[in-house]
């Protein structure tokens, strides 16, 4: 991050600005071009898709067989992104952080016919004092330091855990522990926001010399409220307890590393961009949680100073009551690339990758894709 002292702002900015003598301001980001040729062997993905910007497991075009093969090139800098951050001398021996960060991505404004115009989009705000933070950051449950380095925005999305949510988290030690916004997706009734409490998470993190490793539980309540009929009478008022556990890490081997993560439980929203359902009615009415094995493992060798591969296999899997056909119920795939960073901040990097996606259904489809892309960070 560029740091650059508050008196500066205070004398080119706001007099405001000098109340903040005891405040240093810093800012960061990159700029990301992405292009990808994407070949899709059971159907066609709309223009202006998400689909289309990075790998979601959900989103690869199923079939019985019948749907026509499709390639699409596309080319974009959305990912690209922009933070703020403060850090203030409270004077009494504490110490304030915040923290905002946004980038392009799942814009609902803009097209490529003229000028790529796309909204930006909140990723991070919060404040951290002392052992506390409040605000929107990534899930107490995500491993970020686990993640594979790859081309694709995320690469690893089927098994992995990926959350960004607002929360209110207690530090101290290896020790985490967090009240996080809850939400249930439901087979039928889509997102809901019916949670009469918080996802709660635990989490410790342990440094064995070079290596690291994670431990997470959460525990959430699901919980559907439907009133399809409108006259104000709840057909559907169910809750049920859901529990998950997350293993992750990464281990050393001389300059390469080997990373982790193994999730199980209850979590279907925070596994694989939430690629199968939290939850469905079963036949009898009840609220059945939905159950998902998801992991993935990556490997980076380092060829020299400069040149880097990474190879990474990502999986997950959910059971759940089969009134849900029309959902996911296996997604995997890998990939292998070729990273080049002639100097730290400026990287090149290529990768293939193939994914399969299958519905409870049995309908299934892959795809194929060769991503290339560009990155400066500053």
């Amino acid at each position: 991050m560029r740091k650059f002292p508050s008196i500066l702002l205070a004398a080119a900015v706001l007099p405001v600005a000098v109340h903040a003598a005891n405040t240093e301001f810093s800012y960061g980001g990159y700029i990301k071009l992405d292009a990808m040729m994407s070949t899709y062997s059971d159907g066609d993905v709309g223009s202006g898709s998400i689909i289309r910007d990075f790998y979601v497991p959900s989103g690869t075009p199923v079939s019985g067989g019948s749907a026509d093969e499709t390639t699409h090139f596309d080319m974009h800098a959305k990912t690209s992104r922009l933070n703020f951050k403060t850090n203030t001398d409270l004077g009494n021996g504490h110490q304030v952080m915040t923290f905002i960060e946004m980038d392009f991505l799942a814009s609902a404004q803009g097209n490529e016919v003229v000028s790529n115009s796309y909204s930006p989009r909140l990723r991070h705000a919060f404040v951290r004092t002392g052992p506390w933070t409040f605000g929107q950051t990534w899930s107490t449950f995500m491993n970020v330091g686990a993640l594979p380095e790859t081309v694709d925005f995320l690469g690893v999305s089927d098994g992995t855990v990926f959350a960004r949510q607002t929360q209110i988290r207690y530090t101290r030690g290896g020790l985490q522990v967090a009240l996080e916004n809850p939400e249930t997706t439901v087979g039928g009734a889509g997102v809901t926001d019916d949670a009469g409490m918080p996802d709660v998470v635990a989490r410790y993190n342990i440094n064995a010399g070079d290596h690291s490793f994670t431990l997470a539980a959460i525990g959430r309540q699901l919980a559907v409220v439907s009133d399809a009929e409108g006259d104000g009478d709840n057909e559907v008022d169910e809750t049920t307890l859901g529990v998950g556990f997350n293993v992750s890490g990464k281990v050393m081997l001389g300059k390469d590393d080997l990373k982790f993560s193994f999730t199980k439980g209850n979590v279907a929203r925070y596994v694989g961009l939430a690629a199968a359902v939290d939850a469905a009615i079963s036949t009898d009415g009840d609220l059945e949680a939905t159950d998902v094995t998801a992991a993935f493992v990556g490997f980076r060798h380092h060829w020299s100073d400069q040149w880097r591969s990474t190879l990474a296999y990502s999986m997950m899997e959910a059971d759940f009551d089969d009134v849900v056909i029309s959902d996911t119920e296996k997604a995997s795939s890998w990939r292998v690339n070729l990273m080049y960073s002639p100097v730290k901040k400026l990287t090149y990097g290529v990768e293939y990758s193939q994914a399969t996606h299958e519905n409870v259904s049995g309908a299934d489809g892959d795809m194929s894709r060769i991503h290339f892309t560009t990155k400066y960070v500053f």
